[in-house]
């Protein structure tokens, strides 16, 4: 197979990001059997609708979007397994965030216009509608209660105070920021999808002070600060997580993980949490010990911990969240690092051999219709699907994911 050059790829896939978002076109595979957690350590809730984003408030509460066109957001009290209420919202709902009085954001796409919504604390539906550019926007809360909304084409994250509906501030990062993430200290890291960077911005700033390189082959995504101020990112291509310490200009080692890490977690005690995405896993670091690998359902996506220290891990195909309860995980497979254009071959986890989807995707590049307009799929997903395609070639059989950016 004749490799392509890595700046070549990029920006192809730019162009073919700005291009399929003025069209979209569904192609959903069909649902597939979910698979069941590994041991006692976890708990599977079933859900309905297509499950996409998840986020807890300080009270525990949880809330999971449903990217449907009529979808909205279920809302889960501590200890339900079933949503007590939906919130209504504008269609397709991707990502979720709570701030510490409960304000709920919501990322959603109404027609031609993308929007987040904001949802006052026990409220049934949006109150308040942010316009932001077209396409999918990555939401976080800084612990001082602020929304950052994430804006990929423009390079940019919009700073919007807690209780808001309008841009307080606007600072610029790397090219095409898919995730950010805060540090106890206030400093925010961007992770540069297509530069294969992550952008440091001291806190109040602007701008970066500085960027670090962390592997354009390996497509970073995911980022997280663990509490001592250790930033973790998840390279899809390479499965890998980079690790830059505390005021660290560079990589200062990597973390096998398992296949298509895609988003990670720093929870508060310092354990660290990845989602493989073709591994149907999640890998578990916790500081100064083995990684450790938890199978999950089909799929896995998002995550958030909750008051009591849990971790719940969206399972889009499977249609299902895990509760992963800190107890015993399993050891995890050995994974080799190769380059950006590796092949994946036909060894897989346990828990992705598992799963065989009943159909394949025989598209360039997958998107999902939502009523008239569409929010593509990028980043992460045209990497999944791509690696999907390469180990059915390879003979591992036609499982597939759809994953959104």
């Amino acid at each position: 197979m004749t490799s392509t050059p890595s700046h070549v790829r990029a920006v192809l896939l730019l162009t073919a990001r700005r291009a399929l978002l003025a069209s979209a076109a569904l192609v959903l595979a069909k649902a597939v059997a979910a698979v069941p957690a590994s041991a006692g350590d976890t708990r599977t809730i079933s859900v309905s609708g297509e499950p996409v984003g998840v986020a807890s408030g300080p009270d525990g509460i949880m809330y999971v979007s449903d990217y449907r066109y009529d979808g909205g957001v279920s809302v889960y009290k501590p200890g339900e397994t079933a949503p007590s209420r939906t919130i209504k919202t504008g269609t397709s709902p991707t990502s979720v965030a709570v701030t510490p009085n409960g304000t709920l954001y919501v990322a959603q796409y109404d027609g031609a216009q993308s929007g987040i919504g904001m949802v006052a604390p026990g409220a049934d539906e949006a109150s308040l509608v942010l316009k932001v550019s077209r396409g999918t926007h990555w939401l976080t809360v800084g612990p001082e209660g602020s929304l950052y909304v994430v804006n990929p084409e423009e390079n940019s994250v919009s700073v919007v105070e807690q209780g808001n509906a309008w841009v307080q501030r606007t600072i610029q990062a790397g090219p095409y920021p898919v995730r950010f993430a805060l540090g106890n200290d206030g400093t925010a890291y961007a992770a540069n999808e297509l530069a294969g960077t992550v952008s440091v911005i001291p806190a109040g700033a602007p701008s970066p002070s500085h960027t670090v390189d962390v592997g354009l082959q390996g497509h970073p995504h995911g980022i997280a600060v663990a509490p001592d101020g250790t930033v973790y990112v998840a390279n899809i291509k390479t499965n890998d997580v980079a690790v830059i310490e505390p005021g660290g200009t560079a990589v200062a080692r990597r973390i096998p993980v398992g296949e298509a890490p895609q988003e990670v977690l720093a929870a508060a005690d310092g354990t660290v949490y990845v989602t493989n995405g073709l591994g149907d896993s999640v890998s578990v670091i916790r500081p100064g010990a083995a990684v450790k690998t938890v199978a999950v359902g089909d799929d896995p996506g998002r995550l958030a911990e909750r008051a009591d220290g849990s971790v719940v891990v969206v399972n889009r195909h499977s249609k299902s969240l895990t509760v992963l309860d800190g107890g015993k995980a399993t050891p995890a497979p050995a994974v080799a690092q190769g380059g950006g254009d590796a092949e994946v071959g036909a060894d897989a986890d346990a828990s992705d051999s598992a799963v065989v989807a009943e159909g394949s995707f025989d598209v360039a590049l997958p998107a999902v219709a939502a009523g008239s307009g569409g929010l593509l799929l990028v980043g992460a997903a045209f990497l999944v699907v791509v690696l999907r395609r390469r180990r059915k070639a390879a003979g591992a059989g036609a499982d597939q994911a759809w994953v959104l950016d």
